[in-house]
């Protein structure tokens, strides 16, 4: 027993050393790009694909009407260029109060992609590392197995294998329940695995690189995300916080109900700020044109190669679904990365998320391979926002022939 004692002592002293001495950072180690990082495009690749975009047009304003969506955006980027940016709809029901480009929305879990890019960019920067267990970084972190304590890492929980049965403790989110006070309750949950193996959907434990940020890198997640991500690409309109997104002065107001039964304004709340990383971005439909193309490799100096890979790779595989595979159509593979859904579809990898709070639903899905992507953005929760996103990408895979053709 004493034995153990002593190892089990010195492992965990090893991991704290581990943990400060990999890529630990401080904020003079913090180097900021600065404003306007996109390449800018001068070919107007828009008469390429100006009929397959005409044509998704209008099954979205189809769709829009039918579904009694209240206001939208899309922006669809291709080969780098914004060739589509359109606001629709009105801010609010039975007002005149359009829906323009700058309108913020919420975000929903689509932060959760814009949390994967900046923790492979703190990766790549040393500042954290994404493998060091977080217990180096969090001595006080305690979860219901001493295994996955030990050895969860920041990839883990961006890949949602940390080992935590699906959904752990969103209850308490919704209730509205402090990170602080989640945490240190995080070992009642239960762990049905070891981390890396399995996949299960968090919102908690995906939002600790906030906890483990403010203590390793004296800096918020928001401030963060400001630093690496909003500020480099000129994402002017984009926040974090609850506050910021009452604080916009032009933001479209969440809705319910549709159909026979009506539509409703849904009272503002902050419900998954407090897990930020996970659910907690807002953002205008021309701040993710901005990000779409930083996605496709249009921003370098922000998104650099090696953190597109990093964020593209796989790192646990999921079940092809029959629903997946009835909204998606041809899917070959499924997989999750970090923040990101992965799929195989027509020989092609589509990067995929979406999100879904009260009210709001929001949409991104790009495909490399193509360079091609859309962000869908709505102010009302209906069958529409399930279809954007595939509907999209299989009228672009059916159009593709005809791009071969021009060529």
């Amino acid at each position: 027993m004493k034995i153990r004692h002593i190892l089990s002592i010195l492992t965990f002293m090893t991991l704290g050393y581990l943990g400060y001495t990999l890529y630990a950072g401080t904020n003079n180690d913090i180097e900021i790009t600065t404003h306007n990082n996109i390449v800018q495009v001068t070919t107007d690749f828009r008469p390429e694909i100006q009929e397959f975009l005409n044509d998704y047009e209008e099954f979205y304003l189809k769709r829009f009407q039918e579904c009694g969506s209240v206001g939208g955006a899309l922006a669809i980027v291709y080969k780098g260029q914004v060739v589509h940016l359109k606001g629709y709809g009105v801010k609010k029901i039975n007002t005149k109060d359009s829906v323009d480009v700058n309108t913020v929305f919420r975000l929903a879990s689509v932060s959760k992609g814009f949390t994967g890019v900046l923790g492979a960019i703190l990766h790549k920067k040393q500042l954290l590392n994404l493998d060091t267990p977080c217990v180096a970084y969090l001595p006080d972190l305690k979860l219901q197995r001493q295994l996955n304590t030990n050895t969860v890492t920041l990839r883990n929980t961006l890949s949602h294998t940390t080992g935590l049965t699906s959904y752990s403790f969103d209850k308490h989110v919704e209730t509205g329940a402090s990170f602080n006070t989640i945490y240190q309750q995080l070992a009642q949950a239960n762990v049905q695995c070891n981390p890396g193996t399995t996949f299960a959907y968090q919102n908690v434990m995906f939002s600790l690189i906030d906890t483990i940020s403010r203590k390793q890198l004296q800096k918020s997640y928001a401030e963060l995300m400001h630093d690496f991500v909003f500020e480099p690409l000129g994402m002017d309109n984009a926040s974090v916080t609850f506050e910021g997104f009452k604080s916009s002065g032009n933001f479209a107001c969440p809705h319910k109900g549709s159909g026979a039964k009506g539509t409703a304004v849904v009272k503002l709340n902050n419900r998954y700020y407090q897990t930020a990383p996970a659910a907690g971005i807002n953002a205008s439909i021309t701040d993710m044109s901005k990000y779409l193309q930083a996605l496709l490799g249009f921003a370098p100096a922000v998104f650099s190669p090696e953190v597109l890979k990093d964020i593209a790779t796989p790192r646990v595989k999921m079940p092809l679904k029959n629903v997946t595979n009835q909204i998606w159509g041809n899917l070959s593979d499924r997989a999750y990365g970090m923040g990101w859904r992965i799929f195989t579809s027509h020989g092609s990898t589509i990067m995929y998320h979406g999100g879904f709070v009260e009210g709001y639903r929001a949409e991104i899905a790009f495909c490399p391979d193509q360079q091609i992507g859309i962000v869908f953005l709505q102010n009302s929760a209906n069958t529409l926002a399930l279809e954007a996103a595939p509907t999209f990408m299989n009228m672009f895979f059916e159009y593709l022939p005809n791009l071969v053709a021009q060529k």
